[in-house]
């Protein structure tokens, strides 16, 4: 939702835009340029949150797969992302949390953190000695959040004594270590031209194997490439043209 808003915004709705230099829409409509504070927020809500949209879905999934309840499993992992978030910053007796790692930089803890959860979850949950169960006259919503509560607790408290540890050798968190440690590194591997001949080698590799190449490598291309992708997003959100992005590769 927030590639297409982008693409309506700068392309239609900016007089400087493809569509709208064709349509002479800049002549039409002389004020605009004016429309695209209302849809400029979305990004708000779609890119710039995306860590925590990947660790509800990851979670969820795998909550899926072992036939638990995915929605409280999923809602379980982002309490979780939070309690490992970097830790917040008073000023003025106010305190303040970066967004920082609500996007693409916070997508491989917001995949650890999923993944976590929903294993750790899930086979807590089949346990018959953690499950709660409650009596027949007790509303089914109750009964249900009471039923995983144990397992809930228990994964809380996972990340909890995680987050102390890290905090230990890393005061900025797990964001910030994974960030410098892993994912920058792959980033800097995804923005230069051999690493794209490199996949494209391998693709077609496993084409002539009888392999799905582009299916079989997407995760990894996905994970070298969403954060470049996403900060060229940003970057054209924020001057309105792709000449001076970070990553042209």
């Amino acid at each position: 939702a927030g590639s297409i808003i982008l693409l309506i915004n700068f392309a239609v709705l900016s007089p400087d835009g493809f569509i709208a230099k064709i349509l002479f829409l800049g002549k039409i409509f002389p004020n605009l340029a004016e429309a695209q504070a209302i849809f400029a927020p979305v990004l708000q809500g779609s890119t710039n949150i995306m860590a925590i949209l990947i660790t509800f879905l990851v979670a969820r999934n795998l909550a899926i797969f072992f036939q638990q309840d995915d929605l409280l499993c999923g809602l379980t992992a982002i309490g979780s992302f939070f309690i490992i978030y970097t830790p917040y910053l008073v000023v003025d007796n106010q305190a303040y949390m970066t967004t920082k790692f609500l996007g693409a930089q916070g997508l491989f803890v917001a995949l650890i953190v999923g993944i976590i959860t929903g294993e750790v979850f899930s086979r807590l949950a089949r346990a018959p000695k953690l499950t709660i169960k409650m009596p027949a006259q007790v509303p089914p919503a109750v009964s249900r959040s009471f039923k995983v509560l144990i397992p809930v607790i228990i994964v809380m408290i996972l990340f909890s004594v995680l987050n102390y540890l890290i905090t230990l050798i890393a005061p900025e968190g797990l964001h910030d270590l994974v960030y410098k440690v892993i994912q920058s590194p792959l980033k800097d591997m995804g923005t230069n031209i051999f690493s794209v001949l490199l996949l494209g080698i391998i693709s077609n590799l496993l084409w002539v194997l009888g392999i799905h190449g582009p299916n079989t490598i997407a995760a990894i291309r996905d994970t070298i490439f969403t954060e470049p992708n996403l900060a060229n997003l940003n970057y054209v959100a924020e001057h309105g043209s792709a000449w001076g992005a970070p990553y042209p590769t």
